[in-house]
């Protein structure tokens, strides 16, 4: 088995103790994005997607939005945790220093974004956020899903705001909180 390959069994390992049972598939469907939107993307970029919300599934670790004063504070934290637990994982496996410093940097910035790959792995992290909106609103009250889409929505750019309004969400509960959030024309199917 190749390095990477351990890698992505360490974390199914890792995100089967995981409180939230989606934890996997969340990683996994941002590596898929992160393919299709950057077919042939460099290693770097794919062990990010797969690392970049690794704290989430280490409980004795992990971010609470409570412990925080604004949202925008602990998400910083939170990227910064799974960088140093991704950092962790891949000095285990003997990845080279420059690919760590490189899926470090971008983890530390996924909810930021930025531009060329950073940016990258920000839309493929947003998109797969709404293929997994039924497990959210699951989860959450119909309020804070509606922030939840306003802020993922909001931080997509032109083309991903594009795929994300095909989706058809198979569900008028939430096709109508999609449409309130991002004040789309109802698409009811």
């Amino acid at each position: 088995m190749n390095k990477f390959d351990l890698v992505l069994e360490e974390i199914k390992s890792i995100t089967k103790n995981a409180k939230d049972k989606t934890e996997f598939d969340h990683l996994h469907s941002v590596w898929q994005w992160v393919l299709k939107l950057k077919p042939g993307a460099n290693i770097a970029l794919q062990l990010a997607a797969l690392g970049h919300d690794i704290d989430r599934s280490i409980e004795e670790r992990r971010i609470k939005k409570q412990d925080f004063a604004t949202y925008d504070e602990y998400k910083e934290e939170h990227a910064l945790l799974s960088a140093q637990i991704m950092c962790e994982i891949l000095r285990k496996y003997n990845f080279d220093e420059s690919t760590i410093v490189k899926v470090k940097h971008l983890i530390e910035n996924h909810e930021v974004g930025g531009s060329g790959d950073i940016e990258i792995l920000k839309e493929a992290d947003s998109v797969a956020f709404f293929n997994n909106l039924p497990h959210y609103l699951e989860m959450h009250t119909p309020n804070e899903t509606i922030d939840k889409i306003k802020f993922m929505y909001n931080r997509l750019n032109d083309k991903a705001k594009s795929m994300v309004n095909q989706i058809d969400f198979k569900d008028t509960e939430l096709t109508k909180l999609f449409n309130e959030a991002t004040s789309a024309k109802i698409r009811m199917k």
